[in-house]
């Protein structure tokens, strides 16, 4: 089995963006530093909580410069690509930025290719990008089947497998392939679960808000504690069933972040809408669970 580029906890970062939905580099920087120290295992640029779904090259770029030159821990790229072309641009892009390995998903704009459209994809990857490339199977309305997964890492396209979307099946079944490449969890609520059933790693937004408390979590597993272990997933599960709103999402992490001492900025339009109960809501769930400092 290859060994994987990192294990452990990586945190899928937040981007802050100030009022007019430009990036608050001040804020960004203070952000990365801060989960950085926590003593996660990397960092990723990105990731479903970040925003820059749809960002243009340079921008992402420059997302991703800045963080590496905060950071303190290596750092991955995210892309969502609507097309081989863009998935170029976009992995031209991180690299040219610092990131060290990418995270790719496929296209799930309106259709999705099928398994040789995919492949070739990763294959126009492979050729044009010198470094580690991951499948990342995040998207709950175009999940790649086990099938084809299997053969992007049997062919050698891929280097690892990231799954989430909430499929904690595929999960398992991914884990239980005899020549299986690295596989890590996407699945915020189930990081003790994940490490329990043999993920190299978890991918986490909540860890970008609690990068302390998922570290605890996996030390406490390695150790065999796993009834520290379990508490802490279980007040972590807690607060991700309230922060996982359908509409505020975005604005309640914020939210969470900023209240434990690490400002993270305005959510951008049109994800910046909250009602007025939202901040006391997420301050009284902090507050309960014992994660405010």
């Amino acid at each position: 089995m290859p060994q994987p580029l990192v294990r452990g906890v990586i945190a899928s970062l937040l981007t802050p963006f100030d009022a007019k939905g430009g990036v608050d580099w001040a804020l960004l920087a203070a952000h990365v530093t801060t989960v950085s120290r926590a003593g996660v295992a990397a960092v990723c640029v990105g990731g479903a909580g970040s925003e820059l779904a749809g960002a243009k090259p340079a921008e992402f770029e420059a997302v991703c410069r800045g963080v590496v030159s905060a950071s303190e821990a290596p750092v991955l790229a995210s892309i969502y690509p609507d097309s081989t072309r863009e998935a170029l641009e976009l992995a031209g892009a991180a690299l040219s930025g610092g990131a060290q390995a990418l995270l790719v998903c496929q296209p799930h704009y309106l259709f999705q290719p099928g398994p040789e459209g995919l492949a070739g994809m990763f294959r126009a990857l492979r050729d044009e990008v010198k470094a580690p490339l991951l499948v990342s199977n995040t998207v709950r309305t175009a999940l790649i089947p086990l099938a084809h997964l299997r053969q992007l890492a049997a062919n050698g396209l891929v280097d690892g497998i990231l799954q989430g979307a909430g499929d904690a099946h595929l999960l398992a079944d991914l884990l239980c392939l005899r020549d299986r490449p690295p596989v890590y969890s996407g699945i915020d609520e189930l990081a003790y679960l994940s490490f329990l059933i043999g993920c190299d790693g978890v991918v986490s937004t909540l860890a970008a808000v609690f990068p302390a408390e998922f570290v605890a979590l996996e030390q406490a597993f390695r150790s065999g504690d796993h009834a520290g272990a379990r508490s802490m997933h279980e007040r972590l599960l807690r607060v991700w069933r309230t922060l996982e709103h359908p509409a505020e999402m975005l604005v309640r992490l914020k939210a969470a972040a900023t209240l434990r001492g690490q400002p993270a900025g305005s959510a951008r339009s049109p994800y910046n809408w909250s009602t007025p109960e939202t901040a006391g809501l997420v301050r009284e769930l902090l507050a309960r669970e014992q994660f405010l400092q």
